[in-house]
């Protein structure tokens, strides 16, 4: 993360990484989430929204976009954004959750900009954040580090023009001491976006890094109907903090590297310490062992 780009994420709250994916990447990605869609209509809503009615899986992990395998393992330390984590997380940080968003997918509920974030702002009972004061949600720049509670990744898969819709933000509100109004909120077509918020233009394969204080949102899409903006999101806290409620099994995800696996440890003041990855194994493991006897006796019901 060169100066340039330092300088704009403290000033805008984003920094969008041109390139991130190569050609391959986007093509393996692109053609797994489509084989994913094609047999299976419901959205890879990821490891954060459990609660919001998938409970298929009634243990603390929850579906995921790395079940895809191929390259949604690679994003997980893509070498081309682990610069910018390490800058803006610090040495020790783990993936919280991840999810996809394909804008001709989306509910008609969801078709709607809803601004959420911003700076110490952030949270309410009117905000996504989440009820609480969206403590996770900070930002701050102090004797030359980057201090970020939640820090975003969306990979785009396609082009996206700023008219287009797709991702926009207000650039500055991750230092706004002041919530964001509730009338500046909702904005049904891109004629009612404030004239504050910033709609970003993205090439297929480029990244767009933000902080989550940074209140943000999807600008309603009105591109043309024979394109879509796919998008995948990965989301990172430092290492003992927690943004979603549920937390990855490792074991589930065979082709991991050592390194990939301790990012999705669960949160810890000791982060991916040895002090802690044992108790973190039995407790996958245990997990996978009651699946499998849920299954046989599933099994055993149905003979009967």
């Amino acid at each position: 993360m060169n100066e340039e780009e330092q300088y704009l994420f403290d000033l805008r709250g984003f920094v969008v990484v041109r390139n991130a994916l190569t050609p391959a990447q986007i093509n393996d990605l692109s053609q797994r989430l489509e084989a994913h869609y094609a047999n299976n209509k419901a959205a890879i809503l990821g490891s954060d929204r459990t609660v919001l009615g998938n409970h298929a899986n009634d243990a603390w992990s929850a579906p995921s976009l790395l079940e895809l395998g191929g390259s949604y393992l690679d994003l997980i330390d893509l070498p081309a954004i682990k610069p910018y984590l390490t800058k803006l997380l610090g040495d020790h940080y783990r993936l919280d959750h991840d999810y996809a968003k394909i804008d001709s997918k989306m509910p008609d509920r969801e078709k709607t900009l809803y601004l959420h974030g911003g700076g110490q702002g952030a949270g309410g009972p009117a905000d996504l954040v989440g009820p609480s004061d969206g403590g996770q949600c900070f930002y701050r720049y102090s004797n030359g580090r980057f201090f970020n509670g939640l820090v975003a990744v969306a990979f785009e898969l396609d082009d996206v023009q700023a008219s287009d819709g797709g991702f926009a933000c207000v650039p500055g509100s991750h230092k706004s001491n002041i919530g964001l109004p509730n009338v500046w909120r909702h904005s049904k077509t891109q004629a009612e976006l404030p004239d504050f918020v910033q709609r970003i233009a993205a090439s297929a394969g480029d990244a767009i890094i933000f902080t989550e204080a940074c209140a943000h949102g999807t600008v309603p899409w009105e591109g043309p109907p024979d394109r879509e903006r796919r998008t995948l999101f990965y989301k990172y806290c430092p290492h003992a903090v927690a943004w979603s409620p549920c937390y990855y099994n490792a074991n589930n995800y065979p082709d991991l590297t050592e390194e990939q696996r301790q990012l999705l440890m669960p949160p810890s003041a000791y982060g991916p310490h040895a002090a802690t990855q044992h108790i973190w194994q039995r407790a996958q493991d245990e997990q996978l062992e009651l699946q499998r006897l849920r299954a046989e006796l599933a099994k055993t019901r149905t003979s009967d």
